[in-house]
């Protein structure tokens, strides 16, 4: 039986109540529980369940990254100059992030998963528009402080495993990844 996956990286309590204060009930948008958000590296989707995930596990547990800090940085929307389907807060560009999400890539790739060709835009959902216009969303970004959360540690990334339900998906923590960057000191 397959199950839906993800690799993420978790966003703190304080961040993500931050974040949560922007969320606007009066708005036609659904809400990401705070509980819920974090930043996705690479959506997986449905693998088989011991075969395909034990080789994804392998190829992730070789990734090694130094732990990083990440900045919250203005909010946006996808699809980009188009009717807004998510609201999301932006991350920072950091090299060091950039690198995990391309070695997360890989990893998924070299575990037969077929490449997410998609260009990585580093954020974390807000909530996903129902009938909110494209001026309502800007007139909310508006309103919005301009958000930035600076000094967020990250220590490692996550394979979720996702379980749809009818009033929205719960993320189980499958297996947790240290970032270390220990292969890279030890070989200096």
């Amino acid at each position: 039986m397959p199950v839906r996956l993800f690799i993420a990286v978790d966003m703190p309590e304080q961040v993500t109540r931050e974040l949560a204060k922007l969320q606007d009930p009066n708005l036609a948008v659904n809400w990401s529980s705070p509980d819920t958000m974090h930043l996705t590296l690479r959506f997986v989707g449905d693998v088989q369940e011991t075969s395909g995930q034990e080789q994804l596990i392998q190829e992730l547990t070789a990734i090694d990254m130094p732990p990083m800090s990440l900045t919250v940085n203005g909010l946006g929307y996808f699809p980009p100059n188009r009717q807004p389907k998510v609201i999301w807060a932006g991350i920072m560009d950091h090299p060091d992030l950039m690198r995990l999400q391309e070695q997360v890539e890989q990893a998924c790739r070299s575990a037969g998963l077929e490449p997410d060709n998609r260009e990585y835009i580093p954020h974390v959902t807000l909530g996903r528009v129902n009938g909110l216009s494209k001026k309502e969303v800007h007139s909310f970004f508006n309103r919005s402080k301009k958000v930035r959360i600076e000094d967020i540690p990250v220590r490692e990334f996550i394979l979720y495993e996702s379980r749809l339900h009818p009033d929205g998906a719960e993320h189980l923590p499958y297996r947790r990844f240290g970032l270390t960057g220990q292969r890279k000191e030890n070989e200096a």
